[in-house]
């Protein structure tokens, strides 16, 4: 049964007033994430890790009829909503399709158009959004994110931006090992206020990361070749407190279509050890 417009924002004022209230009931007949014919790609692609990522919260293919007090549609029932509350805790989708080299021919690619909530909750200093991430098999793979976008409280002076968390090795004479990491951070600019666009390319050994059709990061990543890598986005706390994104739109794309925007301007790019 489709739902009237203003249908669905009483049923979602319900849903989310429960929620303030207790334990969050989510009503059957509201709308769910899988309803929105855009979202169905992403989430035929993925698992839901929720607040831990194991077990899954939701498993590929099981989306169909559901939501949760991590994963639902915003008051428009046109928004994707991941929350989390919890130090090192995480909503995120999750890549299943298949692993990828960043040494890959195909460009790999996750776009999206989303808003970043400044959390409510001000011991949260940092949260991703956005991530590439390494997968370990045996005694193969780090399992550390190559790309983590983040928010963060406050860098460098800088408040409210969003940045880039690059993992490189602490010495181009050894290959990347748990031995041999260290992290480089770039400045993206200030959070936009609103929804952008974002996009995360990797291609050939290259890793572009695109704000607002602007290129951001174009680095080579060619030291990271060999892993078995997937995207992953949603939210994931550094610290304690609540972190909420909306996406307008999400999906992973392995196309050839140019990565847009002009050459990445020189940015700030800070090698450190801060714990992540």
């Amino acid at each position: 049964m489709k739902l009237a417009p203003a249908l669905q924002s009483l049923l979602y004022t319900a849903v989310l007033l429960t929620g303030a209230l207790g334990s969050p009931v989510w009503a059957s007949e509201a709308p769910v994430p899988y309803d929105l014919e855009k979202f169905r790609p992403v989430l035929d692609d993925s698992k839901l890790q929720a607040p831990t990522s194991s077990p899954a919260k939701i498993e590929q293919g099981d989306f169909a009829g559901q939501s949760n007090q991590y994963l639902f549609l915003d008051e428009t029932g046109q928004n994707l909503i991941f929350t989390v509350t919890g130090d090192s805790k995480r909503s995120e989708l999750r890549q299943l399709s298949g692993d990828w080299d960043t040494s890959t021919p195909t460009p790999q690619r996750l776009i999206a158009r989303l808003k970043v909530f400044v959390p409510e909750t001000p011991q949260l200093e940092q949260f991703t959004f956005m991530q590439i991430h390494d997968k370990k098999n045996g005694n193969h793979g780090l399992n550390k994110p190559l790309l983590r976008l983040t928010w963060r409280q406050s860098r460098g002076g800088k408040t409210d931006h969003l940045w880039a968390a690059i993992r490189t090795p602490e010495t181009t004479r050894q290959p990347i090992s748990l031995k041999n990491l260290s992290s480089e951070w770039v400045d993206l600019g200030p959070r936009p206020k609103g929804f952008f666009d974002a996009e995360i390319v990797v291609q050939n050994g290259q890793m572009k990361v695109i704000l607002n059709g602007r290129t951001k990061v174009n680095k080579d990543v060619n030291y990271w070749n060999g892993l078995n890598n997937y995207f992953k986005a949603g939210v994931y706390n550094q610290d304690p407190g609540t972190s909420k994104v909306a996406f307008e739109t999400l999906r992973y794309a392995d196309s050839d279509d140019a990565a847009g925007g002009p050459p990445a301007k020189a940015a700030e790019s800070v090698r450190t050890d801060e714990p992540e």
